[in-house]
C-alpha cells in the first residue's frame, strides 16, 4: 500500500488506495498514537468517502470505515462512535462499553485509555478536536460545533479525563482539524445572543460583519476554552482549513445542505505502547 504524503504546514495530507486524510505532522514519528481527519475522497480509487450511515448505504459505509482503519494501521479494529446531539455529554469507552457496544448512546465526545480502540466523530463543518496525553496514555475525540462550543463540550471532556483517568489539563495536547472558518460561518443574533449572555470573552471569537450579523471562529472559541481549563498554548494546534472554502476536499453542510456527506475525526492508542510527547 503506497502512501503519498504532501506537507501542509504542521499537518500532512496522506493518500492511500482507499482513503485520503489529514494527519498531524508531529505524530508521524509517534506510532503509538494514530490521529486522522478524513477528506471526502476515498484515496486513489476515485470514489467518494462518506462515513455516515445515515447518509449512505450502511454496508458500504461500514466497509469504508474499515478501509480507513486499515490505512491507519488499525485493521480489524472496532470503530466506536456515538449519536451526536450537539451537547456536552462525554462517553468513556471502557471495558464494559467494549463488551456491550454503544448502540443508541447520545454524546459529543469519547474518551478511552484502552489501546487498540479507535474513537470517531462525524463532521461536515463542525470542529473535530483530538486530545491526548502520554502519562497516563489517554485519548479523546470531540465534536464541537456552535452548540457544542456553547455547552463547552471540550471543557467537559477535559474534566472527564481528569476525574476518570487523573489526567491534568496541563498534560493534555489538543489538535483541531478542518472546520468551517470565521471567513464563512455567518450567524445572526438568534445564534450569537446566548454567547453574549454567558461568555464574557465572546467578542474574541465573534466578528461583526454587518447589522445583526457576525461570523464565528470555532477554533478561537475552543482554544479559549482549552486555555481557560489549563491546557498550555504550546500544546494546542489547529489545521486552519475551512471546509466551505475547501469544499472540494471536505464535506460542508453550509455549502451543500442536508445531503452533505460526513467526514470523521479519528484517534486511537495503538496496541503496543504509550503515547509519545
Amino acid at each position: 500500500m503506497g502512501i503519498q504524503a504532501v506537507s501542509a504546514g504542521r499537518f500532512l495530507w496522506r493518500t492511500t488506495s482507499d482513503a485520503s486524510y489529514l494527519e498531524p505532522a508531529e505524530l508521524q514519528n509517534a506510532p503509538p498514537l494514530r490521529c486522522a481527519f478524513t477528506t471526502r475522497h476515498a484515496g486513489t480509487s476515485g470514489r467518494a468517502l462518506n462515513l455516515s450511515v445515515d447518509l449512505g448505504q450502511r454496508a458500504e459505509v461500514l466497509a469504508d470505515r474499515q478501509r480507513v482503519l486499515y490505512a491507519l494501521g488499525l485493521a480489524q479494529k472496532t470503530l466506536y462512535t456515538v449519536r451526536q446531539v450537539h451537547g456536552n455529554h462525554v462517553c468513556v469507552v471502557d471495558a464494559p462499553v467494549v463488551q456491550h457496544g454503544l448502540h443508541g448512546v447520545e454524546a459529543d465526545a469519547l474518551v478511552t485509555a484502552l489501546p487498540g480502540v479507535p474513537l470517531g466523530v462525524l463532521v461536515a463543518d463542525c470542529l473535530p478536536i483530538m486530545l491526548y496525553t502520554s502519562q497516563p496514555p489517554v485519548v479523546a475525540v470531540v465534536h464541537a460545533g456552535r452548540m457544542g462550543t456553547y455547552h463547552q463540550v471540550v471543557r467537559k471532556t477535559l474534566e472527564t479525563m481528569q476525574s476518570r483517568f487523573a489526567v491534568m489539563p496541563e498534560q493534555v495536547h489538543a489538535v483541531m482539524g478542518p472546520a468551517i472558518g470565521a471567513c464563512c460561518y455567518t450567524l445572526d443574533m438568534h445564534a450569537v445572543g446566548p454567547f453574549q449572555e454567558c461568555f464574557i470573552d465572546w467578542q474574541q471569537y465573534f466578528i461583526p460583519r454587518s447589522a445583526g450579523l457576525w461570523t464565528m471562529d470555532l477554533i478561537a472559541a475552543n482554544t479559549a476554552q482549552l486555555q481557560t481549563a489549563g491546557v498550555p498554548p504550546r500544546h494546542i494546534q489547529a489545521a486552519h482549513i475551512c471546509t466551505v472554502c475547501y469544499n472540494q476536499h471536505f464535506y460542508s453542510h453550509r455549502a451543500e445542505g442536508r445531503e452533505a456527506g460526513r467526514g470523521m475525526g479519528i484517534v486511537a492508542l495503538c496496541p503496543t505502547s504509550s503515547v509519545g510527547e
